[in-house]
C-alpha cells in the first residue's frame, strides 16, 4: 500500500508536517487517522495500534512524559487553518462533528457543544481534531463482480468502524463508472461527507452530490441525473424515508451502514434497511485489520427483514 493520501493529510497539519513525514514508510502504510488533542501527544492510530510522535523524529508506542503535545493555542490554529479561516461556512458541518477540508479531507472536531433550542449550532473550545486518512484499494470490490453478485437487487456494505465500507464503495463506483466487469454504468454518488469521491477518480460515468444531506440528494439524483445505481456512505436512521424513496423508483442502491455480523441482530437500523427491500445483497468486512475485505456475502429476497425471508437467505464466506 502506498504513502500518498498520508502524505498529502500531512501536509495539511503544517505545525506537525515534518514530524509526521518523517514516520517509517510501515507505520504510514497501516495509519487509519492522525488524532491531535489539547496537552496529549500527537498520535498516529492504524490497523497495528496507535503511535505518538517523538519529538526527535520517528515514533513509539510507549505514552511517555517527553512525547510530542499539542496545545490549545495550536488545535486552534490548526482548526482554524481547516475551515480555511472561515469558521462560519462550515456550520452546518460543525453540527455534525466534522470539517471538510478545500481539498476534501474530513477532520472529526470534539470541543464543547453550543445548543440552540435543543440543537447543535456549533461548536466551542475544540479539544480533538481527528484527521481522517481516505485510501484508494484499486480492485477491493473485484470479488463482487466475479461472485456474480446482482447488484441490481441492491447492496447493504456492513462493517465496524476503519474496516474500509468507504474505499470498498469507491472501489465499485468506479468500476460501475468506468464498465470494468460490465457495460457502463450511470452512477451518481451522494457524498454527503466528501470522502467517497475526494481527490479520486471515480470514472466517467459517476456523478458527485458533495455536501447534499441524504434526503436532498436523493431527490435531485432521481429527478435530474437518471441513474442506473446509487452509491452513498454511513446511511443512518434518519436516512430510511431516501431509502424507500430510490426503491420507489426502481433505482438500486449501493450503501453501507455501521454493524458487524455480529452485532446485526441488536441493531435496529439494519434491520430496518433491509425491510426496505432496497438490499439484495449484505457484504459483511472483515474488520479494522483488514480494510477493504470482504468476509461474508449474505443474499436472500427483497425485504429479507422477515424471519420467512432470513431463513431463506444464503450466506457465503469469501476466502481471503
Amino acid at each position: 500500500m502506498n504513502t500518498f493520501c498520508y502524505d498529502k493529510l500531512a501536509g495539511r497539519i503544517p505545525l506537525y508536517r515534518e514530524l509526521l513525514l518523517g514516520v517509517p514508510q510501515e507505520v504510514k502504510e497501516q495509519a487509519f487517522d492522525i488524532h491531535l488533542k489539547v496537552k496529549q501527544p500527537v498520535s498516529i492510530c492504524g490497523k497495528d495500534g496507535v503511535f505518538f510522535l517523538r519529538p526527535s523524529g520517528g515514533v513509539t508506542r510507549a505514552f511517555m512524559e517527553d512525547l510530542t503535545c499539542v496545545s490549545r493555542e495550536e488545535i486552534q490554529e490548526i482548526f482554524t487553518s481547516i475551515c480555511s479561516h472561515s469558521v462560519f461556512s462550515h456550520e452546518r458541518e460543525i453540527q455534525q462533528g466534522y470539517v471538510l477540508t478545500a481539498d476534501s479531507g474530513r477532520v472529526g472536531v470534539c470541543g464543547t457543544a453550543v445548543l440552540e433550542n435543543g440543537r447543535i449550532k456549533s461548536v466551542r473550545d475544540v479539544t480533538s481534531l481527528v484527521f481522517r486518512i481516505s485510501r484508494e484499494i484499486p480492485g477491493c470490490g473485484d470479488r463482487l463482480f466475479l461472485e456474480g453478485v446482482e447488484l441490481s437487487r441492491g447492496l447493504l456494505i456492513a462493517g465496524e468502524p476503519s474496516s474500509g465500507k468507504t474505499t470498498l464503495l469507491r472501489d465499485i463506483a468506479h468500476s460501475l463508472s468506468v464498465g470494468k466487469f460490465q457495460p457502463v454504468r450511470r452512477v451518481a454518488v451522494v457524498d454527503e461527507r466528501g470522502e467517497i469521491g475526494g481527490d479520486f477518480d471515480l470514472g466517467p460515468c459517476a456523478d458527485i452530490l458533495k455536501g447534499y444531506p441524504k434526503a436532498e440528494a436523493f431527490d435531485v439524483a432521481l429527478r435530474m441525473l437518471s441513474p442506473e445505481f446509487i452509491v452513498c456512505d454511513e446511511l443512518s436512521a434518519n436516512d430510511l424515508e431516501a431509502v424507500r424513496q430510490s426503491v420507489f423508483a426502481g433505482v438500486p442502491l449501493i450503501a453501507s451502514v455501521h454493524t458487524g455480523k455480529e452485532e446485526k441482530a441488536r441493531r435496529p437500523l439494519y434491520k430496518s434497511l433491509l425491510e426496505t427491500g432496497a438490499f439484495g445483497t449484505t457484504a459483511y468486512l472483515s474488520g479494522r485489520s483488514q480494510p477493504g475485505e470482504i468476509e461474508l456475502l449474505e443474499q436472500g429476497r427483497k425485504g429479507q427483514g422477515t424471519e420467512e425471508s432470513e431463513n431463506a437467505s444464503r450466506t457465503v464466506r469469501i476466502s481471503a
